[in-house]
C-alpha cells in the first residue's frame, strides 16, 4: 500500500513538472524524444486507467462494463498513430441520458479532443491527424445529402486511407492548382438518439446509455476545464506517449506469427518466441485468441487490448471478457436489424420446391419482417428480386404475363442462417 501511494505521489510530481515545462499545449512526443522505458509506460498507463475510471464514475452513470472500454479508448488516443485501426466509440441513448456530458468529458481527457455538434468533410480531413473528434447529436450522418461525409467516416477508422483535394495557387501572373493529400485516420466518438446506419455502425463500439436517477451524479456541475485530475491524467499519459505500443518487439508481426503457428499446430502451448524477443507475449496472445472475436470485431478491439496489456494482466483479462459481451450483443442486434439476414431467415423457413411469384413472396416477407409503415416503403418486387439474386437464393426463375416467379434455394438459406446465428 505504501509503495502504491509513493508511486502515485511520484507520478503526480512528474506530471506537475511536465505541465510546467509545457504550459500551453501538451503535444505528443516522438519516440526518440521520449526516452521512456517500458516499465514507466506500464506504471503511468495503469495509474491513468484507474484515475480515468474513477473520473467517469464520478460524472457519468454508465453500465459497469462500459467504464473499462471508455477508459482504454481515451488512453488509446495518445497512441493512436501507432495502431493500424482504431474503433469509433458510439453512444446511443434517449434525450437526457448524459450523451453530451460523457462526450465533453472524453474531449477534455483525450489527445486533441474537440467537441462538435456537426462535422464537415473539410474539418475531418484537414484536422484528423491531430484531433480526437467528439460529435454530439450526430443525427445528420444518416441523411441523403451527407453521403460524401459518410463515405469519409466509413474509411477514417483505418490507417493509410487518404483524400486528395486541389488547392488553388498563384505563380506570378498565372494561377494553377496543386494536389493536397490528407489522411483521414482519427479517433472519433459520436452520440445520437436514432442510431447509426449499418456500414458506419460496423466500425463502432456501440454503448447504450440509460437515463440516470443518481442525483449524486446528475447534480454535479461539469468543471472539466478546471479539473486537476483531468490535467494530471493528460500529463501522465502524454509523458509516455512517445513509446510505441506496437513497434516494441514488432508486436503485430509476432501476433500474426502466433496465429499462423496456432493454425498449423492447433497447440498454442508449443509456441516459442525466444528467437524473436526477450519478452514473451504468449499469455497475452492466448487471452485474445481464446475469445470468439475475429475479422472486423477483432480489428476493432485489438488496439484496446494493446493498451490494456500495458495497464496490467488483470486489465487485459477484464477487457477480453467485456469484449465478448459487447460483440455478442452487437451480433444479436445485427440479426434483428439486418434486412439481408432477415430475408435469409425468411427463405430458410420456406418449402422451396415450387415456383412462387415475387409479389406473393414480398407480401409474406413484409408480414415476417416489417414492424411499421416506414419499413415497407423501401420494399417492392424489384428490391426483392435483386436481393434474392445478390444473396444467390434463387434456383430457377421464369417470367409470366402477370410477373416473375422463382424457386428459392432453401437449402443454402438454412446453411447461411445457421452460420449467422452461430
Amino acid at each position: 500500500m505504501e509503495n502504491e501511494e509513493s508511486l502515485d505521489n511520484q507520478l503526480r510530481k512528474d506530471a506537475k513538472k511536465f505541465r510546467e515545462k509545457n504550459p500551453i499545449v501538451i503535444d505528443l512526443q516522438t519516440e526518440a524524444e521520449s526516452g521512456v522505458t517500458e516499465e514507466k509506460v506500464k506504471k503511468n498507463l495503469r495509474k491513468a486507467y484507474f484515475d480515468t475510471i474513477n473520473l467517469l464514475k464520478e460524472y457519468c452513470d454508465l453500465r459497469e462494463d462500459y467504464y473499462p472500454i471508455v477508459s482504454l479508448w481515451i488512453l488509446g488516443t495518445y497512441f493512436h498513430r501507432y495502431f493500424t485501426t482504431y474503433p469509433y466509440l458510439f453512444f446511443n441513448a434517449m434525450k437526457g441520458s448524459g450523451k453530451t456530458r460523457i462526450l465533453r468529458l472524453i474531449s477534455n481527457l483525450a489527445y486533441g479532443g474537440k467537441l462538435l455538434i456537426s462535422m464537415s468533410e473539410a474539418v475531418l480531413f484537414r484536422t484528423a491527424s491531430k484531433s480526437c473528434f467528439c460529435i454530439d447529436e450526430f443525427e445528420a450522418v444518416g441523411r441523403f445529402n451527407e453521403g460524401a461525409l459518410r463515405e469519409l467516416l466509413n474509411a477514417a477508422y483505418k490507417k493509410g486511407i487518404y483524400v486528395e483535394r486541389a488547392k488553388k495557387i498563384k505563380n506570378k501572373d498565372e494561377e494553377g492548382y496543386e494536389i493536397e493529400k490528407h489522411e483521414l485516420y482519427a479517433p472519433i466518438a459520436m452520440a445520437n438518439i436514432w442510431g447509426m446506419e449499418n456500414v458506419l455502425s460496423d466500425r463502432c463500439l456501440t454503448l447504450t446509455l440509460e437515463k440516470s436517477m443518481n442525483e449524486a451524479i446528475t447534480m454535479l456541475v461539469e468543471d472539466f476545464e478546471e479539473n486537476e485530475l483531468i490535467k494530471d491524467i493528460k500529463d501522465v499519459v502524454s509523458a509516455v506517449s512517445g513509446f510505441s505500443l506496437t513497434k516494441k518487439n514488432n508486436l503485430l508481426r509476432l501476433w500474426n506469427k502466433y496465429i499462423k503457428k496456432r493454425k498449423d499446430t492447433n497447440n498454442i502451448n508449443s509456441i516459442n518466441y525466444t528467437n524473436d524477443t526477450n519478452d514473451t507475449y504468449e499469455d497475452f496472445f492466448d487471452k485474445i485468441a481464446n475469445t470468439s472475436l475475429n475479422s472486423r470485431n477483432l480489428e476493432l478491439f485489438f488496439p484496446l487490448f494493446l493498451v490494456a496489456y500495458y495497464c496490467g494482466n488483470d486489465i487485459i483479462k477484464e477487457i477480453t471478457k467485456i469484449s465478448e459481451i459487447i460483440i455478442k450483443e452487437k451480433k444479436e442486434e445485427d440479426i434483428e436489424e439486418s434486412r439481408d439476414i432477415a430475408l435469409i431467415e425468411f427463405v430458410s423457413q420456406k418449402d422451396g420446391n415450387e415456383f412462387e411469384s415475387l409479389s406473393n413472396l414480398l407480401r409474406e416477407f413484409k408480414n415476417f419482417y416489417v414492424n411499421d409503415d416506414e419499413e415497407s416503403k423501401w420494399m417492392n418486387s424489384r428490391w426483392l428480386g435483386r436481393a434474392l439474386k445478390r444473396l444467390v437464393l434463387v434456383k430457377e426463375r421464369r417470367r409470366l404475363y402477370y410477373g416473375r416467379e422463382v424457386i428459392l434455394n432453401v437449402e443454402k438459406a438454412k446453411k447461411l442462417i445457421k452460420m449467422f446465428k452461430d
